[in-house]
């Protein structure tokens, strides 16, 4: 046969534990749904906005990059034109006999004027 349970002496259990763990469900879900309603669409568009500004950034530096190797190239090619002009000015290649190897600057000779002797 079944026990007879008696309503009141059910009535502090369903007051206290039962009600707590009633109310602990009913806030669990609702946080539950304010996470995955709400905060999560934030958290993805600060984050997709957050890794366009990295793209951007790193586009940004392939084309700094890309200048300042077109710079570089320009300022050799320019070093270059004026190494020339001054082996010509000098009346020489830059090759000369003292085996200097192209360099601008002149080898002092004996007397340390620079100038090859006669």
């Amino acid at each position: 046969m079944l026990a007879q349970v008696d309503p009141l002496a059910l009535a502090p259990y369903l007051a206290g534990p039962g009600a707590a763990t009633l109310v602990l469900l009913l806030v669990g879900a609702a946080v539950y749904r304010l996470v995955i309603s709400h905060l999560l669409p934030l958290a993805a568009h600060a984050i997709d906005r957050h890794l366009k500004q990295i793209d951007s950034l790193i586009e940004s530096q392939k084309v700094e990059a890309q200048q300042t190797a077109k710079a570089l190239s320009s300022l050799e090619k320019t070093v270059k034109a004026l190494e020339r002009r001054i082996a010509q000015a000098d009346g020489g290649t830059g090759w000369g006999p003292d085996g200097d190897g192209g360099s601008i600057a002149r080898r002092a000779t004996i007397d340390g004027d620079g100038r090859g002797k006669p």
